[in-house]
């Protein structure tokens, strides 16, 4: 691994977090979570963000608070939102300054922890048909993929920790 920048980018619900407490862990690096610190630093949650102020302020205040992240720490292991990656040129970045790693889970599977979870918490979430929600989430995401596919390392929900490692290392 070049870095000790790593971004974990992939849809909502596909593990990023975990995955990224485990790595974060195993590589004896901090872990953040891009949400957190954008509800820290603006006193309120993404979803009341979005409900007051909408998305385009929200994606501002993301990126802003990306890049200050990117420009203030030496090492880290982040978990971006999942749209973090589809806006602006924050893709570039992350991939300039780090490695970017997506985290391909099937819709089948975010479907299902998404029922167990529930999509109040989520604001792009709750408005989908719960009937068909593995179709709808899929068809709401699809644009998100080429974004995702620009990173520099891919990882499936199979792929173990040590796999993952392996990965980082070549």
């Amino acid at each position: 691994m070049s870095n000790n920048k790593l971004f974990l980018v992939g849809l909502p619900g596909s593990g990023k977090s975990t995955l990224g407490k485990l790595l974060a862990k195993q590589l004896d690096l901090p872990f953040i979570d891009l949400d957190d610190v954008i509800e820290a630093s603006a006193q309120q949650p993404i979803r009341k963000i979005f409900a007051q102020q909408g998305e385009e302020y929200f994606r501002e205040l993301e990126r802003e608070t990306l890049l200050k992240t990117i420009n203030q720490r030496d090492t880290f292991v982040m978990a971006t939102g999942g749209g973090a990656p589809c806006f602006f040129d924050n893709m570039r970045q992350m991939n300039q300054a780090g490695t970017t790693i997506f985290v391909d889970t099937p819709t089948e599977i975010i479907a299902e922890r998404m029922k167990k979870e529930g999509v109040a918490v989520r604001p792009l979430l709750h408005e989908l048909d719960t009937d068909n929600f593995a179709d709808a989430y899929y068809q709401k995401f699809t644009y998100r993929l080429p974004y995702y596919r620009q990173a520099k390392v891919t990882v499936t929900s199979e792929d173990s920790l040590n796999s993952i490692l392996d990965q980082l290392k070549s």
